[in-house]
């Protein structure tokens, strides 16, 4: 298991981080089942699909919404794995990339989605000379007493530039 610097949100149970990323590509999805879901799940996805329409309308064509990502990380037995985003917005002017997480509600596995599997992918695509990165979680509900592993701050817009995590409150 991945530690923190904190050391108080243990990774997700089933959670594979990318490691170090040797190749990566933006690719067509892997061929999928497709999943019924209802409940608090069904609602989880209702609400991402409200955010990433929102999203897609409020920024045009700098937002990409949930990108299927290919790519092989370094190892033994190593193969080529997928990844999926919910949202990557493009800052071209400023060379800046906000990697997106959508949550019903604030959660710390989105950092850990967002830091321990996106970014390390994102960042053979991007290079770290050329581009710097942002991070958002959208959530409809957002809890302060939710453990995270890092400091948060609480952005009104995505792609507000801050060096720290942000987490945007939208509900539609």
């Amino acid at each position: 298991m991945l530690s923190n610097p904190i050391g108080v949100c243990p990774a997700p149970e089933a959670f594979r981080p990318a490691g170090r990323v040797l190749s990566a590509s933006f690719a067509t999805p892997p061929a999928l089942r497709k999943k019924r879901y209802t409940g608090r799940r069904l609602e989880g996805v209702r609400y991402e699909k409200k955010v990433q329409d929102h999203l897609s309308a409020f920024y045009g064509d700098r937002y990409l919404p949930s990108p299927w990502l290919r790519f092989f990380p370094a190892g033994d037995g190593a193969r080529w794995r997928w990844c999926q985003p919910d949202g990557i917005l493009l800052d071209l002017v400023r060379g800046r990339i906000t990697i997106v997480e959508v949550k019903y509600q604030h959660t710390s596995d989105a950092w850990w989605q967002v830091k321990h599997l996106y970014l390390p992918v994102l960042q053979v695509l991007f290079p770290e000379k050329w581009w710097t990165f942002d991070f958002c979680e959208v959530v409809k509900w957002y809890d302060p007493a939710v453990l995270f592993p890092e400091k948060i701050v609480l952005a009104q817009e995505v792609s507000i530039p801050h060096p720290a995590f942000k987490v945007h409150i939208w509900r539609p």
